[in-house]
């Protein structure tokens, strides 16, 4: 877990995971420079229960705030290093897990081959602030239509619902510098794509994702109005730059274990070829409109 001013609701989701029905585990929390009292709490907390660790980058100094990509992956590596771990869980500080929700990711990645990278995320609730559902996330597999391509341009699954097995973290994030990692969960799902992998869907909803009122959304916009607002968000946020560095690192890392299409696709991704690019002949998103906003920002040069 990494925390951020997190203590309005941190309480319900530490409860909410050492209430599991599976026992076997540890909690490593890294705090990212929080400026209010969860630092306070979490030191509080590790008394009371001896499976929560906290992650300190320097003893008797406040972790830097690093963003939550680089931070969870400081937190995996400070799991990883422990050497005794089979699976490995990312959890936010805002959210709940349902008490089965380890059990049935340990059940589900015990039948698979260890050394293949694997992947296991759960459906989950969508809620109010007072974690009352509304929805789910989904009724049938999102894994539909879903490629290792279209992957760098649009997620799937959230990292609360992941679990993933130690040959997957040992790929992710044994020998990656934590400046390569901004998207923590979208990292993990290109790799168990791009190398062979295996993505386990579970129907069944094991999380509670919260919705806050205050964040910012475009539900109550006009038809041009949504379209004004996502590419505004989309080419004035960090969505290019980030997506940039995936491809990039994903490169770096992992070229030579790709099959050969993989391998043309990101040589095409990386270069400068913008035409090419814009023309590409595969879908990279699954919705029309994000298709065509997507090929708007090639067009650009952004991507």
């Amino acid at each position: 877990m990494s925390t951020y001013n997190g203590t309005k609701y941190l309480n319900q989701q530490i409860d909410s995971i050492l209430n599991q029905s599976h026992q076997d585990f540890t909690l490593f929390i890294r705090d990212d420079g929080s400026q209010d009292d969860t630092l306070t709490y979490l030191q509080k907390a590790t008394t009371k229960d001896y499976r929560i660790k906290l992650v300190v980058d320097e003893p008797g100094k406040r972790n830097e705030n690093l963003g939550f990509g680089a931070s969870f992956a400081l937190c995996m590596k400070s799991a990883m290093a422990q050497g005794r771990f089979d699976y490995f869980a990312f959890c936010d500080q805002d959210d709940c897990w349902e008490e089965d929700k380890l059990k049935a990711a340990v059940a589900a990645l015990d039948k698979e081959d260890k050394n293949r990278p694997c992947l296991y995320a759960c459906n989950y609730f969508i809620c109010d602030e007072n974690l009352h559902e509304f929805d789910k996330f989904a009724t049938a597999s999102p894994m539909k239509g879903v490629t290792f391509q279209n992957l760098f341009f649009e997620g799937v699954f959230p990292g609360f619902t992941m679990v993933i097995n130690k040959t997957l973290a040992q790929l992710g994030f044994e020998n990656t510098p934590i400046g390569h990692i901004y998207y923590h969960d979208k990292w993990v799902s290109l790799i168990a794509m791009g190398l062979d992998g295996k993505v386990i869907f579970d129907k069944t909803p094991l999380a509670r994702y919260r919705r806050h009122n205050q964040a910012a959304s475009s539900t109550n916009l006009g038809a041009i109005a949504k379209l004004r607002w996502r590419i505004d968000t989309v080419l004035n946020g960090d969505y290019c730059p980030r997506t940039n560095q995936m491809l990039d690192s994903f490169k770096e890392f992992f070229y030579k274990d790709c099959d050969y299409d993989t391998k043309d696709f990101l040589d095409l991704f990386t270069s400068g070829a913008k035409l090419r690019k814009i023309f590409y002949p595969h879908r990279l998103r699954r919705s029309f409109s994000g298709e065509l906003l997507l090929r708007l920002i090639i067009l650009l040069g952004r991507i």
